[in-house]
């Protein structure tokens, strides 16, 4: 056996580094290709066929929320498992009354969508208003919305 290293020392040494290449070239292969997927969202997003949320049912909530008179634009955007909405509202409605508005997006999602998704709104004014903006955050496993406190500026 040590003689045939000697004898072919040339040949072990390229057949060693063109086994380190391969093996090399598997291990990018297992691990660092799958992370250029096109999926940014990975496996989180499993389920979400069993709970789209229709264009009808944003229709309906966008309705809805622009009947409350105060209320003067709602935009909705989803991102992965949060729905956004932002609602613009008067400068004059209080935030007692702007809080209330998560409880009408609340009312018409089903109650297996409420969780599934978390729910982000942010209520803001085309004023300055020093009650606004004001952001709620509902959890899946929550059954009510969350506000933060009052942003104070900075000068």
């Amino acid at each position: 056996m040590n003689n045939f290293f000697k004898t072919h020392k040339k040949e072990c040494m390229i057949g060693g580094i063109v086994f380190l290449i391969i093996l090399f070239l598997i291990l990018i292969w297992l691990f660092i290709v799958p992370l250029f997927s096109n999926n940014k969202y990975g496996d989180r997003l499993d389920g979400v066929e069993k709970h789209k949320i229709s264009s009808d049912t944003v229709k309906d909530i966008e309705s809805s929320l622009k009947e409350v008179d105060k209320v003067t634009d709602v935009i909705y955007h989803n991102e992965g498992r949060i729905l956004n909405f932002i609602i613009t509202v008067s400068s004059d409605m209080n935030a007692e009354d702007a809080k209330k508005l998560g409880d009408t997006i609340l009312d018409k999602i089903s109650d297996g969508d409420k969780e599934y998704y978390d729910i982000q709104i942010l209520i803001d004014t085309e004023d300055e208003n020093d009650n606004y903006p004001i952001a709620g955050y509902k959890h899946k496993t929550e059954d009510n919305f969350t506000y933060g406190k009052g942003v104070e500026s900075s000068e």
